[in-house]
């Protein structure tokens, strides 16, 4: 092999650890970290898949594989912060009231059919139960304390800078916007625009009040 053929897979080599070694070591293969529980890659990639299966959903309309990606990691990181909330103001949300609300998007949809608005935006009934939560945690939250939705996403913001959120760079950076978003420049297509819930908010769609 010449000196060049010799050369050129060691600079690569090397050029991989370099690479590797700017990344904290609990994000290698991890899409984030969240208070230190890793949410991988493959677990992410499963999920894009999960969705793209949905009959009626259209990846493109949800700003390309990298920005549902992003949406994705959003939900996910939102939905570790919820139930934070919910671990420390002692707020339980049993499957029964997931169950209930269900029930009534169910009453309030054609045909009682939920599955095409879900697969619309990209949901799956497990994803969907994990905002239903997310959005019962809330109202719990609101009833007892009474804060209002900039009181809410504050007490949000706190717990996550308690939780060390971390995300690949491949996919973007978690902020005070409660959202992972792509200032990295390593992702091309563009981002999301406006597919992401607020926190608290309930994915579409909407759920009805508590009862």
């Amino acid at each position: 092999m010449s000196t060049t053929r010799r050369i050129v897979p060691a600079a690569l080599a090397v050029a991989a650890v370099v690479a590797l070694s700017a990344c904290d070591s609990d994000q290698v293969g991890a899409a984030a970290v969240v208070d230190g529980e890793r949410f991988t890659v493959s677990e992410l990639q499963d999920q894009v898949k999960e969705s793209q299966q949905l009959e009626g959903f259209d990846v493109r309309a949800a700003g390309g594989v990298s920005g549902f990606q992003r949406e994705l990691l959003t939900r996910h990181i939102q939905h570790e912060i919820f139930l934070r909330l919910a671990e420390r103001e002692n707020i339980d949300i049993t499957q029964a009231q997931i169950d209930d609300a269900i029930e009534r998007f169910e009453s309030q949809s054609p045909d009682g059919n939920l599955g095409p608005a879900l697969a619309q935006n990209g949901y799956t009934r497990e994803s969907f139960r994990a905002g239903l939560t997310d959005q019962l945690i809330v109202q719990e939250y609101t009833s007892r304390t009474g804060a209002d939705q900039a009181a809410v996403t504050q007490a949000l913001v706190d717990l996550g800078e308690q939780l060390n959120i971390e995300v690949n760079p491949r996919y973007g950076s978690w902020g005070d916007q409660l959202a992972v978003t792509d200032d990295s420049g390593s992702i091309s297509e563009p981002e999301n625009s406006g597919s992401t819930p607020t926190p608290g908010q309930t994915p579409p769609p909407a759920a009805p009040p508590a009862q």
